[in-house]
């Protein structure tokens, strides 16, 4: 099992940092070609349509349920079918609710001009079209999930993401910064480069298997598992999302982009823990609720060792990166509210275990529940917030709801968070790197130095307290070492 969780914690973490590989790249890119209020117009487009993914209904994340516990081939592919059938008629109903609403929620939810407006209004029937691709797509990766096939899928992953990323800014360089244009090669990209290959991939995973009708019994089984979870998936993006909406309603396309920014860079943080917790999710969902609660508290202290370390410098690597990334003109905006963004992140890591431990144990009705409550106190927050303090108002209320979040979800899972001692320990490491982060002089050498030295002792921290960091470092060091000494020798 850990043999495995390891192996497949890598390979889920290789493909989340390819994609943010070739950001780094495109981003300036489309910064200089299209400008930071366009770009903020396109960063409002992938939000607005990446919620209208909620039309999944939950089948998606029911289905890896499914495919994780069942080993009967004929149930597989029932499951597969009823969920592929179902998910194309919701993905439909959602892809006519966004051509209903669409030019209404865009011309009076958000600022911008009337020909950007113009723009993402006749591109309405693509984003229409995405939506039931997003649906189905969902089956396909809950079937490469839920078997386990975590090579196979984040290699497909790779290949969407680079081109889903390069073929919009060719279009941008190639027929100008005509946001109908990118948007529709973006859904085009993601429908031939990453739908589709997905899709092929889950068929012959399940042997080619003959198309056959949905079954009732396993609809209604995954509507139950997924209603829950389509409740959490409403609340969840709609979290995630809120701040940007608010600061381009009542702040401008350009906050947007100031903050989308920095927290594009600083939700690279949160790879670690996604990468181990999807894996971890087949063995918590096949196992017994012990095994699976004694793997969850393990997991825990593993992510804090781990990511506390991580997180720290990003905290002090962020506004330097963003300066020398797209421009201290952006750097100077963006920095401030990075650093609350980042340290939400930390938060966010620790979040994924008992959210994760509660859909794998088929109690996603809890985590659901939580974040209702989460949402009226949340959109107050962050409406007050924005309105008085604008930009890092937006911070400010994404730091509020990611620790309602954490108190709420450990509770729900009733796993143990504040009697653990290395969790104190994370903390104060955390706070240490936002005071130093906060104090950034970029002409000072010695800061420089300081944040240098604090990551090493992080690192050093880490090492000490867990003896796994241990085991899987020595033998690396020892190796260049060992070479090293060879060299020598000769």
């Amino acid at each position: 099992m850990v043999a495995s969780l390891k192996r497949n914690s890598l390979y889920n973490l290789m493909g989340n940092l390819a994609p943010v590989v070739i950001s780094f790249v495109t981003v300036p890119l489309f910064l200089h070609k299209i400008g930071v209020d366009e770009y903020g117009v396109l960063a409002i487009v992938w939000l607005f349509l990446g919620y209208f993914g909620v039309f999944d209904f939950g089948i998606g994340m029911a289905s890896a349920n499914q495919f994780a516990k069942l080993e009967d081939h004929g149930q597989m592919v029932s499951v597969f079918w009823s969920g592929i059938w179902t998910n194309l008629i919701l993905g439909i109903v959602g892809a006519a609710v966004l051509l209903l609403l669409g030019d209404f929620l865009f011309e009076y939810l958000f600022k911008m001009s009337s020909v950007m407006h113009a723009s993402v209004v006749s591109a309405l029937p693509w984003l229409a079209l995405a939506v039931p691709v997003i649906t189905v797509n969902g089956i396909c990766v809950g079937v490469l999930d839920g078997r386990q096939l975590f090579l196979k899928m984040n290699a497909l992953a790779f290949t969407g993401s680079f081109f889903l990323q390069l073929l919009p800014l060719l279009t941008a360089y190639l027929h100008g910064p005509d946001l109908t244009w990118i948007i529709a090669i973006t859904v085009l990209s993601r429908l031939f480069f990453g739908a589709i290959p997905m899709g092929i991939a889950a068929f012959y995973t399940l042997g080619k298997p003959r198309p056959e009708w949905p079954q009732w019994y396993w609809i209604k089984k995954m509507l139950g598992y997924g209603g829950w979870t389509t409740l959490s998936n409403m609340v969840v993006p709609l979290t995630g999302a809120m701040d940007k909406f608010l600061l381009g309603s009542l702040v401008g396309p350009a906050a947007v982009t100031f903050f989308a920014i920095p927290e594009r860079l600083a939700r690279q943080g949160a790879v670690v823990p996604g990468a181990v917790t999807r894996a971890l999710f087949p063995m918590l969902a096949a196992g017994n609720e012990k095994d699976a609660r004694d793997a969850s508290s393990q997991s825990l202290d593993l992510l804090l060792l781990i990511q506390t370390p991580m997180i720290c410098g990003l905290i002090l690597v962020l506004q330097p990166f963003l300066g020398i990334w797209v421009g201290w003109s952006v750097a100077d905006k963006a920095g401030s509210v990075g650093l609350i963004i980042a340290a939400t992140i930390w938060l966010v890591g620790l979040n994924y275990i008992p959210s994760m431990l509660l859909q794998a144990r088929g109690r996603p009705d809890i985590a659901a529940k939580l974040r209702v409550l989460e949402l009226l106190p949340y959109l107050l927050v962050l409406w007050l917030s924005i309105h008085y303090l604008g930009l890092i108002g937006g911070g400010i209320g994404l730091l509020f709801v990611t620790i309602l979040d954490m108190l709420l979800l450990f509770w729900g899972a009733k796993l143990v968070l504040f009697k653990n001692w290395t969790f104190w320990q994370s903390l104060a490491w955390i706070m240490s790197a936002e005071i130093l982060a906060w104090s950034f002089d970029r002409t000072s050498v010695l800061w420089y130095v300081f944040a240098i030295v604090f990551v090493g002792i992080s690192v050093v921290w880490a090492g000490y307290r867990s003896p796994l960091i241990r085991a899987c470092v020595a033998p690396l060091l020892g190796r260049m070492y060992g070479n090293r000494l060879r060299a020598v020798g000769k």
